[in-house]
Formats: C-alpha cells, structure tokens, sequence
C-alpha cells in the first residue's frame, strides 16, 4: 500500500529485459538497446504533433506508429528550414524586401510557435491537395536550393520535404517585378518517370509585387525497396502564371524554365551528432555488427581538402563527429568522420578518408 508502483513496474521492466538479453534473444537485444538510451530515439515535440495530426485526421481506430518519426536534430532542422520560409522580410515604405532574406531572427517564442504550427500547417496544405490520403510522418525538410539567380525578375527555392514513400516539393516564388502581378502560379515537371509520379498540387492564386508565395507538387516514389526508399532522379522544372500588369484584366499565359530539380542520396540524409564525443569507433563496430558497410572510391572536383570536406558536408548533409569538419594546415590527407539518420530514422554513419593524389587530384 504504497506509492512506488511505478518502481517496481520499472524495476521488474529492466530485469525481464536483462534476463531475456542473457538468453541471447536477438530481438530482445535490440529492445534492450532502445530501453537503456539516454535519450529518445525520435523528437517529443514531433510526437506531439503526430499526435495531433493523427486525431485530426480521424484515424482513432488506427494505432499510432513512432517508427516514422524524425530524430529531435531532424525536426529542428526542420523547424528551422520552414521559419525562414515564413519570416516576413524586412520593407521599406514601397520597397520590397529582398526575396529570400529574412529579418532578424525571431524571438524564442516566437520560433517556439512556429515549431509548433509547422508541420500542422504543412500537414493542413497536404489535405487540401489530396483529401483521405495519408502520407505518414514528415521525416525532415531540406535546406532551400534555389532554382533560379538571386537578381532574377521571380526567384524561385525548392524545398524538398522528405515522407517515406511520397517527396513534397515547395516552390518558394517571389515577385521582384514591379506592377506585375502573376496569378494562378502552378508548377510543371517533365522527366519524372520511372523513378516518381505527380499525385497531386496545389497553386498560388495571386502574387504581387514584392510578394511571396508556395506551390506545392505531391510525388509518389515508383519503386524503391531494394535502396530503402531512397529513389534518386533529375526532372526538369518550370513555372506557368498568368502574368496582368497594371490596368491589364485579361493577361497573357506564361511559362517560366528555372533550373532542373535533382533529387540525390543526400536528400534523404540528416545530420545527427552522436551523444558523447569520441564515440564514433564504438558506434561504428555496433553498426558493423548489425548493418552493412559499403566502401567507395571518388574523384571529388576540389583544389584543397578544406573544399572537400565543405563539399562532402553540403552533399551528405551529415553532422562532421569529433570535431573532423576542420583540416589541419598543412597536411595532404584528411579523415573526416559523419553520423546522421537516413530515411525512417536510421542511423548512418561515414568515414571519408580524403586526399591529394598527384595525377588525380582530389580523391576520396
């Protein structure tokens, strides 16, 4: 007749897993891994909202699976990508902004409300597109890529949010054309088969001048299994408005190329700093045990290792371990070690020995 239920039922919680890890259950192995973390394998915050999102969507009936939630560095990096996209830019009395640069940066509460509105609002906009589908947990958002030249009369970004089986294009237009306006601002790709198919999009009724606005395309991922869902491909990429200049009601129908749209490996990546510091070796075995090591030799079109590795942190999109993201002066090889979560959060590790070969450069 105490109060230390919870106690016991933690107690007799760790002993049934340390009995059954004696016994050399495979699966128990794994349990006990995740039950003895230091931390969660996926962020609170984006569980709160899969939460949310999962009521909302009158899924009550369904069970509710953390498998597809991002990691806590994945879903702030997240956060932190869509607040730029909704930071209102800085204006002059009849002067706009300049597209793509946001203010000053937000207060903590005020990124805290947009942490929090985020992914329901990316999630509102997707059951616009396609009302009854569901797309499952947002892995992680990418860093805008811009499409277009930032003196451009439109800049256009692309923001990749990345689903198991389904890839969300954001196209972040921005009007820099004084007294034009642009209407229903949708987007066309060509090239998109074999690798995926348009399910869905979504428009910009109206863009003025100094204005921003997002359009939206759903892809689905033909195929897939064998590389984990991580489906690569090039696709060609354009605008088509109506563009109405002052006093103009009728317009005239426009298209506008911007630069093709790539989806790589990297896309899919998310950087992850481990735990501890030097703990990298020991993460590597335990990976070694259960995973499976891949080795590649690549000629890299860098000048210096500093570059290099500038380079490989920018494409992988990984978190440089052991403070290797910096070259020593002088030397002529570099080993850089990078841990992040691939796509449904599983861990990923590099190791990049870089160098300078004589007849090819720099390799790695």
């Amino acid at each position: 007749n105490d109060n230390d239920d919870e106690v016991r039922d933690r107690i007799s919680l760790y002993t049934n897993a340390l009995n059954k890890c004696v016994d050399s259950a495979p699966a128990a192995d794994e349990g006990f891994q995740a039950l003895m973390s230091t931390e969660m394998p996926f962020s609170l915050d984006a569980l709160y909202d899969g939460l949310v999102g999962h009521m909302a969507a009158g899924n009550k009936d369904e069970l509710f699976s953390v498998s597809a939630l991002p990691t806590e560095a994945a879903y702030k990096a997240t956060m932190q990508a869509q607040a730029a996209l909704q930071t209102e830019t800085t204006r002059t009395p009849g002067k706009p902004g300049k597209p793509g640069a946001p203010a000053a940066a937000p207060s903590a509460q005020k990124e805290a409300e947009q942490r929090a509105t985020a992914n329901a609002e990316l999630m509102r906009v997707l059951g616009e597109i396609l009302p009854g589908t569901e797309l499952g947990q947002l892995q992680h958002t990418c860093k805008p890529k811009p499409l277009t030249e930032s003196e451009a009369e439109y800049t256009v970004q692309c923001i990749k949010h990345m689903f198991k089986q389904h890839l969300v294009l954001e196209m972040y237009v921005s009007n820099t054309v004084q007294g034009i306006t642009l209407e229903e601002v949708c987007v066309k790709l060509s090239g998109l088969e074999p690798c995926f198919a348009v399910m869905g999009a979504s428009s910009i009724t109206t863009l003025g001048y100094g204005q921003n606005g997002s359009a939206y395309v759903v892809l689905n991922k033909l195929g897939g299994q064998e590389v984990a869902g991580g489906v690569t491909g090039t696709f060609g990429a354009a605008l088509r408005f109506i563009v109405k200049e002052e006093g103009d009601d009728l317009g005239f129908e426009d298209d506008y190329p911007v630069e093709n749209i790539t989806i790589a490996i990297g896309d899919y990546l998310h950087g992850h700093a481990l735990p501890q510091k030097g703990q990298f070796m020991s993460v590597w075995e335990q990976l070694g045990a259960s995973g499976v090591e891949q080795t590649t030799k690549l000629v890299l079109n860098y000048k210096s290792l500093e570059a290099a590795v500038e380079g490989i942190l920018a494409s992988l999109n990984m978190e440089a371990c052991d403070q290797t993201g910096k070259v020593e002066a002088g030397v002529r090889g570099h080993t850089l070690l990078l841990s992040g979560t691939f796509l449904g959060g599983h861990m990923c590790l590099v190791r990049a020995l870089v160098g300078i070969d004589p007849t090819h450069g720099c390799v790695t």
